[in-house]
């Protein structure tokens, strides 16, 4: 809860996948069509309507809220975490410890305090996964109706979620069971009839959506939706391509500050491969190996496995008996006090001024980040379930001090609002130049902005709205040339008409920008951040070119 409430009270939504997808929940809302989902007046087929529809059912309750539809991902989150619990029960019904670790050790693993308070779909299918998992448990210790109707509708609203990708998470176990379980060895007919009424089961709860989707939605939105985004992201992915071996390096920063904890290492030698363990391996190594030879990556991709690996861990780390050595924690200490002083280092080092972290963090915020390390030193000689607590509490304080020390500069430069307001109060219409993905529709309660993709189409677009608004990033070349004109990377800039005319002249004079030959007029530069990167957006007017006037 306090990871939650510092995060969606501290940051902005975060363009371009936070805003898009709250616009898209907005225009189900604005239009009562929640069958097709709509981005910015158009289709939009990239993504299943869950996530939407318990947007709007948050906003039956509370009227259009953004603080309510922003609370949908955090609380499937806490399911997930009664979820391990729930699974470390059955998997190791005697052994309570790891019925305490598993929830702790993920909750406060990297990824996942990251991606935890975002309004992703991510959290959605780590939800469906683990209750489509623990329907597969059922169904292997003889509950074999009830467990498979449970994988099948689990995995129906997983699809539902995120798409077919539940598969991907939940269907290597299942059809790796005889390894993991000697019951089904002695049927093996019976359990794979079992895999295959699930999988119906979840077929049809999507094809009841899907179906009368694509009809309605048209042809080009039926064929996008029920083979375009399946056959795209997993054979030749238009997006987040990335070699085969991607994923390995980042796995241990997801899991962080786990692999640093002694007992885990130690656990490793002693631990016996029983079947609970080869149950999590089919789970995390197989979803791992079929993500990688997707060419598609992106770490959130991880999320549906991260279950896995807090219960490996946990079984690891609670493998023997006895208190935490003080050497036990001593990677964990020094690493988080390294990284509080890490506001220290790159604010005052000139070699590390370059990364785009530079004061982000003030100085005086380094002292209770390293207290958070140095927190855990009374913890040696404790149990193994006390140091676990103790450093997941940590870990989430220190994240929770790291969110409200960048509010100030970070996050400010993440905010569109500021940008969608200035959009909505312009009555002559309003374009926005290069790809658009609905960042302002929300914000500005704008029905459609128009997406520019070329200089003829502004040209077209401008002769058929004199009274127009256009938005563009400027290109990367004028950053520079801003600056030394003194504009400064501030979230928004008041322009005064010096500036004005500053500015405009610079842009007029660029044969190679878009319209400047419609003598550009910039009225307004925010400066809005992209990751670490800050990028002038400038709102333009233009007037007709000179010795001409366009046809209407």
């Amino acid at each position: 809860m306090l990871l939650v409430i510092c995060s969606i009270a501290s940051r902005p939504l975060l363009p371009v996948d936070e805003t898009r997808y709250m616009t898209v929940a907005w225009e189900a809302h604005v239009t009562g069509d929640h069958l097709v989902s709509h981005l910015n007046s158009k289709t939009y087929a990239h993504k299943p309507p869950l996530l939407f529809w318990l947007i709007n059912a948050a906003w039956y309750v509370t009227g259009v809220n953004e603080y309510a539809a922003r609370l949908v991902s955090p609380v499937a989150g806490i399911v997930c975490l009664l979820l391990t619990a729930m699974m470390a029960r059955r998997l190791w019904p005697a052994a309570t410890s790891v019925q305490r670790c598993a929830p702790m050790m993920l909750l406060s693993m990297t990824v996942w305090i990251v991606f935890c308070p975002v309004t992703m779909f991510d959290m959605l299918l780590t939800c469906f996964t683990l209750l489509g998992l623990l329907g597969v448990l059922r169904a292997e210790a003889g509950a074999t109706k009830s467990g498979w109707l449970l994988a099948g509708v689990a995995m129906g609203l997983g699809i539902l979620s995120k798409g077919p990708v539940v598969l991907v998470h939940a269907m290597p176990v299942a059809l790796l069971a005889p390894w993991w379980s000697i019951r089904v060895r002695t049927s093996y007919v019976r359990w794979y009839a079992g895999c295959g009424f699930a999988l119906v089961i979840a077929a049809a709860i999507a094809l009841a959506w899907a179906l009368p989707s694509a009809a309605a939605g048209g042809t080009v939105y039926g064929d996008e939706l029920l083979y375009g985004q399946t056959t795209g992201r997993m054979v030749n992915s238009f997006a987040h391509r990335q070699p085969f071996w991607w994923y390995l390096p980042w796995l241990p920063l997801c899991v962080m500050p786990w692999p640093l904890l002694g007992p885990v290492w130690r656990g490793v030698r002693i631990t016996k491969t029983d079947s609970p363990l080869k149950f999590l391996i089919c789970w995390a190594g197989g979803a791992l190996l079929i993500m990688s030879l997707v060419s598609g990556k992106q770490i959130y991709y991880l999320m549906p496995m991260m279950p896995a690996f807090a219960l490996i861990l946990a079984r690891l780390a609670t493998s023997e008996n006895g208190s935490v050595a003080k050497r036990d924690l001593s990677l964990v200490i020094l690493g988080t006090i390294g990284m509080g002083a890490l506001p220290l280092l790159v604010n005052h080092i000139p070699a590390l001024s370059e990364t785009g972290l530079r004061d982000l963090v003030a100085d005086w915020y380094a002292i209770p980040l390293m207290v958070c390390g140095a927190a855990l030193i009374p913890f040696a000689f404790q149990r193994i379930e006390s140091a676990v607590s103790a450093i997941a509490t940590a870990g989430i304080v220190f994240f929770v001090i790291v969110i409200l020390s960048v509010k100030s500069t970070m996050w400010k430069g993440f905010d569109l609002r500021p940008l969608a307001h200035t959009a909505a109060s312009n009555e002559g219409g309003v374009a926005w130049y290069g790809g658009y993905h609905g960042q302002l529709n929300y914000f500005g309660e704008i029905r459609h902005v128009e997406e520019i993709g070329d200089p003829q189409e502004l040209s077209t677009w401008l002769t058929e709205h004199r009274s127009g608004m256009v938005i563009m990033r400027l290109p990367r070349a004028k950053i520079a040339t801003l600056k030394n004109a003194g504009f400064d990377a501030s979230n928004t800039e008041t322009l005064s008409s010096v500036q004005i005319d500053q500015i405009s002249q610079i842009l007029r004079n660029d044969d190679s920008f878009p319209g400047h030959d419609w003598q550009p007029t910039v009225t307004q530069l925010y400066w809005i951040r992209r990751g670490l990167p800050v990028d002038p957006i400038a709102v333009l007017r233009y007037d007709d070119p000179p010795g001409q006037l366009p046809a209407l």
